[in-house]
């Protein structure tokens, strides 16, 4: 009886053994699988799972896009009490560095009015933008006024530093010569500097020059064909 209960004490304990290692090994599992999940970007469940493949290209363009999406909003609104004050009161230090944001607005819009294909977008830098679209109306000047330009915005939306009336006053001077600059686009539409992201397109071989090449090479295959009907004949 002793040795029959023995045998049965060592079968439960290699049991409770082989399923306490069972347990810790699922729980393990489930722990490691929290945590992947958790420190994923993406969803648990792949976007698009189950769709039809033409559908799930189209889901994965879209979300690609996503981060593209940019907007540059206007920051002070013309219709905004805040900013129509009393005659000797002062404007808030800050409402010069908004009117610079807004303005830049202004001079995109003149340059996508004189030529639809120079649309900035968001993302684009601001002084490549400008160096490339009026460096050519402003004939050599234009770097150094764009520079300046460029120089008063980053002042106005990123330096800690005062930009009160006289900042601006000197900013809006130099906006209308470039909105000047701006209006002469259009006399400008085949001369225009060409963006370093552009690639240059390779020009198409004249007609005039491709015939007598062709006129070559047909009164070669002539001749080599002459020239084997030839031999043909002799043997």
């Amino acid at each position: 009886m002793a040795e029959e209960l023995s045998g049965v004490t060592v079968v439960f304990i290699i049991a409770g053994g082989v399923l306490t290692i069972i347990l810790l090994f699922i729980f393990a599992k489930r722990q490691i699988m929290r945590f992947a999940l958790r420190s994923r970007r993406g969803p648990h469940v792949p976007v698009g799972h189950g769709a039809k493949k033409s559908l799930k290209k189209e889901i994965h363009r879209r979300v690609d896009l996503i981060p593209k999406i940019v907007y540059e909003p206007q920051v002070i609104n013309d219709n905004d009490s805040r900013y129509i004050l009393p005659p000797g009161s002062q404007l808030p230090p800050f409402y010069y560095r908004l009117k610079a944001c807004d303005d830049v607005k202004l001079l995109e819009k003149e340059i996508t009015k004189q030529d639809g294909s120079l649309h900035r977008h968001p993302t684009e830098n601001l002084r490549a933008y400008l160096l490339n679209t009026l460096g050519t109306p402003l004939n050599g000047v234009g770097q150094k006024l764009v520079q300046q330009f460029c120089d008063l915005y980053e002042h106005a939306r990123h330096d800690p530093a005062d930009f009160g009336d006289e900042e601006y006053q000197a900013y809006s001077r130099i906006l209308l010569k470039l909105m000047d600059a701006a209006r002469l686009l259009k006399n400008y539409g085949g001369n225009r500097k060409m963006s370093p992201r552009c690639t240059p397109v390779r020009a198409k071989p004249n007609e005039k020059n491709r015939e007598p090449v062709e006129n070559k090479t047909r009164d070669r295959r002539d001749e080599t064909e002459s020239n084997r009907e030839s031999n043909e004949t002799s043997v």
